[in-house]
């Protein structure tokens, strides 16, 4: 059966893993909980951010190049850009509701200092100096609000996909390859999408960052095709070390001098460089997920409920990320006001993410039944 005639089946495992991602990325934006000492940015190099890329480049392959190999270049072209201007109208709207949410916050708490990224750090004091040139680095992407920028790189992402698919369908490997070099020459020359009015680049760096989502697109192509990644005892040996030794890096705070490597490669590519993806970040998100999808856990992830919460989360994953957002800054605002405590830490995160798993079902809920099948009378036998 070639990859053309094999049936898309959606891995429930990868909506439940994108619903956890989402759920992790929600407790992150809630600065200073007690819970964020829990999420994974804390035991290793990479974080949500990097399985969630991943999980959308797997998805991809589902979505989109299903119909490419059917030779519906345009239509598939025009799924993935209709896609992206979704993300960038959800972006925009998401963005002035937040900028609304905390100029109630400074009114209501005669609190200037929610303006000036004194209390949380979303970089929205350029466009309170600034509003006529902010509002248009606003609407032109140039300038985004901390913890409202991925969606702006995925969007950039699905732009750069019909790209993707053209080489993919020439040879997976000259995919992979394009890839890889157009990551090290971002990280070399440092070049990315240009910040206004404020000077940079995008915090998210997409030309970096497309190499984790060519990754994951490969890898749900040869899912497609039933050739998935084998598995091998010495990379799983060497995947599960790596994974150990970032265990122990980031919480004990390891002092290795890499000063003679900036000699080589710049910082953007050997040091742990979020918006550049890093090689530690890199490697660290491949080997996690290689450790733990070869593990009995990959497994047993089969036996998780379609109609689980965080599946039905990792499903509507666009409006769970809005919603998810603004519950984020709700919730940093009450914990401001609030102050830090057990409690009240417990009730802001359980809350937000109550309210975005019954968005999720209830949006599963609205989804049409599937058609039944054409039930043929049975004739008497002659």
């Amino acid at each position: 059966m070639t990859a053309a005639q094999t049936p898309s089946r959606r891995d429930h495992r990868v909506d439940f893993l994108r619903g956890l991602a989402l759920a992790i990325i929600f407790i992150n934006h809630v600065p200073g909980n007690f819970y964020e000492k829990l999420t994974p940015k804390n035991f290793g190099f990479s974080d949500a951010a990097e399985i969630f890329v991943l999980l959308a480049g797997f998805a991809s392959a589902y979505a989109y190049f299903s119909r490419f190999e059917r030779g519906e270049f345009w239509d598939a072209t025009a799924k993935a850009w209709r896609r992206a201007g979704v993300l960038y109208v959800s972006h925009v709207v998401t963005s002035v509701i937040g900028i609304a949410l905390f100029c109630f916050a400074a009114l209501y708490f005669m609190n200037p200092g929610y303006l000036d990224d004194t209390i949380v750090y979303m970089d929205i004091k350029p466009l309170m100096d600034d509003p006529v040139k902010g509002f248009i680095g606003l609407v032109s992407l140039g300038h985004q609000l901390g913890y409202f920028n991925i969606l702006p790189m995925y969007m950039a992402l699905l732009l750069m996909l019909p790209i993707m698919m053209v080489l993919g369908r020439l040879s997976l490997s000259l995919l992979l390859a394009v890839s890889v070099t157009l990551w090290l020459l971002t990280g070399i020359f440092a070049f990315d999408l240009p910040n206004y009015p404020m000077p940079g680049g995008w915090f998210f760096n997409p030309f970096a960052w497309q190499l984790l989502f060519v990754i994951g697109f490969i890898l749900g192509q040869r899912q497609r095709e039933a050739k998935p990644m084998p598995f091998s005892p010495w990379l799983y040996g060497l995947a599960a070390l790596y994974v150990v030794l970032a265990y122990w890096w980031v919480p004990f705070d390891w002092l290795i001098n890499f000063s003679g490597i900036g000699n080589y490669l710049p910082a953007t590519i050997w040091s742990f460089d979020k918006g550049f993806v890093a090689w530690p970040r890199l490697l660290h998100v491949l080997a996690l997920g290689y450790v733990v999808m070869m593990s009995p856990l990959g497994r047993l992830m089969h036996q998780i409920p379609k109609t689980s919460f965080l599946t039905a989360m990792g499903r509507h994953s666009l409006p769970v990320f809005c919603v998810g957002s603004l519950l984020s800054m709700t919730g940093a605002v009450i914990h401001h006001e609030w102050g830090g405590s057990f409690a009240h830490d417990t009730l802001i995160v359980a809350t937000g993410l109550a309210v975005m798993g019954l968005l999720a079902v209830f949006l599963d809920g609205r989804k049409p039944a599937p058609p039944k099948p054409l039930q043929v009378p049975q004739t008497a036998a002659t």
